[in-house]
């Protein structure tokens, strides 16, 4: 079964509200940013992993994000269309 767009951005603000969520997200930022604090400076394939999965989390976020600013930007067409906001 495949959502609308009006359930997939209603999800992902559910989810970027979900306080497990915001904190497990949290947590696992700064267990990537202690093992890079923690690593040595020559560890540089380490660290670009533990950088590429942090920036992973980021676009997961951005993905949610996006999902919520397009359906809005959708929203706001058919008003307009339908001569709501003028």
């Amino acid at each position: 079964m495949s959502l609308t767009r009006d359930q997939k951005a209603q999800r992902a603000k559910e989810i970027l509200a979900d306080e497990v969520f915001i904190e497990m997200i949290a947590t696992v930022r700064e267990g990537y940013v202690l093992q890079w604090t923690l690593s040595e400076p020559g560890a540089v394939e380490e660290r670009e992993a533990l950088s590429a999965a942090n920036r992973g989390l980021d676009e997961t976020l951005r993905g949610l994000r996006r999902l919520i600013a397009d359906w809005t930007v959708e929203q706001s067409r058919q008003k307009i269309k339908k001569g709501i906001f003028r």
